[in-house]
């Protein structure tokens, strides 16, 4: 009897373990920073984020808090506006928001634009990331917010959908923007949503450049 016992705890266990290594949806949820103090010449440590981005924060915060879903995780770039960001919606979610240098910003090369030595770091670093987050869940369903910045999502966008991440200037983004990416057990990557937006007013919306042709507030200076 005890040999029996022995077997069936034995065979539990394994099932556990056999369940927990099986591929699962990967759920990405890409938040872009909110408006941020472009004239601060120090581009990781400063641009905080403007009262305008800190209330574009809150609301992109309340609409995750909304979705019909637990986060597993809430993780932001190292760059000042992105923390300050993740921070804010990961208290709106009642999680603690962690740190990753791969989704720091960076400008990777581009279609249309002269190629710069030093994109070649920039180019592995989203690679890395890219390999890093695009692997399907283990065991259980994920969703997995990231705080971080308008070329890292543009750049993962081209990705996601297989063109050359080279065309990501051919986008538009806004602060406080809702990208999600997903990835199914089978390692299949699907773009579910590019930079929703809804739930920030127009007169409170940024974006890249000059953005949409409509009356907003006046665009935070790029450098």
């Amino acid at each position: 009897m005890k040999t029996i016992r022995l077997l069936f705890f034995s065979l539990l266990l394994a099932l556990s373990a056999f369940a927990q290594s099986e591929p699962a949806t990967r759920t990405l949820y890409f938040v872009r920073h909110g408006a941020c103090d472009y004239n601060d010449p120090d581009d990781k440590t400063g641009n905080p984020l403007l009262p305008l981005g800190r209330a574009q924060a809150a609301l992109v915060g309340d609409r995750l808090a909304s979705f019909p879903i637990k986060f597993s995780s809430v993780t932001s770039s190292e760059f000042t506006r992105a923390r300050e960001t993740g921070d804010i919606i990961a208290a709106k979610l009642g999680l603690n928001c962690a740190r990753n240098g791969m989704l720091n910003e960076c400008t990777p090369a581009a279609t249309g634009y002269p190629s710069k030595p030093e994109q070649a770091g920039v180019d592995a670093q989203l690679t890395q990331a890219w390999q890093y987050y695009s692997t399907p869940a283990a065991g259980a369903p994920r969703h997995e917010l990231l705080a971080c910045h308008g070329n890292v999502i543009r750049w993962f966008v081209c990705r996601a959908l297989g063109v050359d991440p080279r065309r990501w200037r051919q986008m538009e983004i806004a602060n406080g923007s809702i990208t999600i990416i997903e990835i199914r057990p089978g390692g299949v990557v699907r773009l579910l949503m590019f930079n929703d937006i809804s739930h920030v007013p127009v007169t409170q919306q940024t974006w890249t450049g000059q953005g949409p042709a409509w009356p907003m507030p006046e665009q935070p200076k790029s450098k």
